[in-house]
């Protein structure tokens, strides 16, 4: 079986879109750039084989995957 490591940054990022609600937002948190998280997130969404946040008009909110 093939297991995606989380790693701390990951968790941070994570964290990051849900509490600021957006990629600039935490962006901003971490002080990186928009597609630098924009990246890290699909790459990691794409390891895990789990959309951790749906997108909406109005921003990022956590998916019930990504509350867990």
């Amino acid at each position: 079986m093939d297991e995606q490591r989380i790693s701390w940054d990951d968790l941070r990022l994570v964290l990051a879109v849900a509490q600021a609600g957006s990629l600039a937002g935490a962006a901003r948190r971490l002080g990186v750039s928009h597609a630098t998280v924009f990246r890290r997130l699909a790459a990691l969404e794409a390891g895990l084989r789990v959309r951790l946040f749906e997108r909406t008009r109005t921003g990022y909110a956590p998916t019930p995957a990504g509350d867990d």
